[in-house]
């Protein structure tokens, strides 16, 4: 197996043969039987939805072919409205149909030219240069013009975008969101080529959340509603690849945008994004040959993965921690001591060696640990069944039926919920288990709120830790927690706007001591990664820790023979 480290304090996981064979064998027999190409996927080997709907066979060797490539996901995205956009699936799918205003680098996460070719900065005045001749996949061209409209749709408190809170250090921009101003004074348009931003107030984050504003076309757009409107039914970006088809649960499928600004890419043809909502069966479908790369096969199939000698397998440092986020609008949830010892009662230490197989370690805190933010000398949460029964007793929660709810097919949070579920019977709290199609839990937690626990990691950062205010903070349309505390507030007001490293260091420490003691999300266990793509085909990529595999896809090009 070739492996590589991209990034300093990568993990290099010892993994036991004996165990990881134990996890797929049960799929590995329904696959001998010939019970579908693999069990509840919903697709046939070796086969590619072309533009007609029907199947054709690809042969990796044909030169004449055009590059193709499937990539298999456990979950589908909600939207590839811009606006609405609010997990990794959707923004990696917004990201390569409409492409980032300003990029960020893979791996320090620092800002790189993306629609905006350059910036200058003057104070608190930020004036982006646009690539020239930019246009939109149609052929019309992209100006500031689009980019000042995309970015007050962000901002308008109708469009009610998870991202609203990022772009709020713009002059004007709390006015214009709080509906008491009829634009934003702080984005102007100097020419068709440039933008200027005044900001209200220091902002750390700001060029790294100029990564989310994906351009979209005003002429398209303009007096209509940017969460109905039917354009992103079939939507025109300037992304390396264009729309063209979507099948709920299946396959998304895009091709390159021959309109795309940077000249000669991509240099992929066709990108398939398929969904395989179990992370043993995507270890399946690479072993085949069936899809050609995943950020999300279960890392417990290594060894059947390196039997495959086209495949590169490339493990990432770890992130922020998995966990339960609970909803703290609920009335037994909303009880801090009743978070606090259904943390206590888990005891994280002994799941990562039992459930992760030596593949993942106990989580601390919400940043990932090689983040610079970091704080190393952060307690955990102790493990201590007998305090917390008590705990739950003087909360007058003893008997509480509480739902806890997970993607169904991430087999490493199926086992964190079935063992949440003994462990919570022990205090007396009964968990009502729930396995949820990811898309659909997405849409409850993101938009309705209509969760109590969930396992899905809707918090945590690894690269940029001010997304913690978009987290944590009451204001943020991203705190799905409905967490609420004035000291933390402040904290993360005043860490937004502290520039120097060296001084927001302490701040975020203190802040994460504070999520830690009121547990507005439990941060229990390292999710181990595995990235696989295959060599034979594909050169040029590189792998993320936040980012994942395809991040750049517009720079992959075919393996030399």
């Amino acid at each position: 197996m070739s492996q590589r480290i991209p990034s300093p304090g990568e993990r290099v996981l010892v993994l036991s043969q004996e165990k990881l064979k134990t996890l797929v064998d049960r799929r590995r027999l329904l696959q001998t039987a010939g019970i579908g190409a693999v069990t509840g996927i919903g697709y046939q080997q070796g086969s590619v939805a072309g533009p007609s709907g029907q199947s054709r066979t690809v042969s990796q060797g044909a030169q004449d072919e055009p590059l193709e490539i499937i990539i298999g996901t456990l979950g589908d995205a909600s939207t590839i409205n811009p606006f609405l956009a609010g997990d990794s699936e959707d923004e990696w799918r917004c990201k390569i149909l409409y492409d980032e205003f300003v990029r960020s680098d893979p791996i320090s996460y620092t800002p790189l030219p993306g629609i905006a070719a350059e910036w200058e900065i003057n104070d608190l005045v930020i004036t982006f240069t646009l690539q020239a001749d930019v246009t939109f996949s149609d052929g019309s061209p992209l100006t500031a013009e689009d980019v000042a409209f995309t970015m007050r749709g962000f901002i308008h408190p109708d469009t009610g975008s998870p991202k609203q809170s990022r772009f709020l250090a713009i002059e004007g921009a709390e006015a214009y969101a709080a509906g008491s101003a009829d634009d934003v004074s702080g984005i102007n348009v100097i020419d068709a080529g440039t933008l200027e931003i005044t900001l209200a107030r220091p902002d750390a984050p700001f060029l790294y959340n100029m990564r989310y504003v994906w351009p979209v076309p005003m002429a398209a757009l303009e007096g209509q509603s940017l969460t109905e409107a039917d354009f992103f039914q079939n939507p025109v970006g300037a992304g390396p690849y264009t729309f063209e088809s979507w099948t709920t649960g299946g396959d998304f499928v895009a091709t390159a945008n021959e309109s795309f600004w940077e000249s000669g890419k991509p240099s992929i043809a066709k990108v398939t994004h398929r969904v395989i909502a179990d992370s043993q069966s995507l270890v399946l479908a690479l072993q085949g040959n069936e899809i050609d790369g995943s950020n999300y096969p279960n890392p417990a199939g290594t060894e059947l993965l390196e039997q495959n000698a086209d495949l590169e397998l490339i493990i990432p440092p770890f992130g922020s921690p998995n966990g339960w986020i609970f909803n703290c609008r609920h009335e037994v949830l909303g009880i801090k001591e009743v978070r606090q010892a259904i943390a206590m009662a888990l005891d994280t230490e002994q799941f990562a060696a039992d459930a992760l197989l030596g593949l993942g370690e106990a989580g601390l805190g919400p940043i990932a640990p090689g983040s610079w933010a970091f704080d190393s000398t952060l307690e955990p949460i102790p493990f201590d069944v007998e305090t917390a029964r008590t705990m739950i007793e003087e909360a007058g929660a003893s008997g509480a039926q509480i739902r806890f709810a997970v993607n169904s097919g991430n087999v490493l949070r199926e086992d964190w919920l079935t063992y949440t579920q003994q462990a919570l019977s022990e205090i007396g709290i009964e968990v009502i288990p729930e396995l949820v199609d990811y898309a659909t839990h997405v849409e409850a937690v993101t938009l309705n709120q209509d969760f109590e626990v969930s396992g899905v990691d809707f918090a945590g950062v690894n690269s940029e830790p001010s997304a913690l205010f978009d987290q944590f903070h009451s204001t943020a349309a991203g705190n799905y927690s409905g967490f609420s505390t004035p000291e933390l507030d402040a904290l993360l007001e005043e860490v937004k706007g502290t520039l120097e490293q060296e001084a927001a260091i302490p701040i975020y420490a203190d802040i994460q001591r504070i999520i830690m003691d009121e547990v507005p999300m439990h941060f229990a266990w390292y999710r181990p990664f595995l990235h696989a793509v295959n060599k034979t085909k594909f050169a040029g990529y590189q792998s993320s820790s936040d980012f994942g595999l395809f991040y750049f896809l517009q720079d992959w090009t075919a393996a030399q023979p």
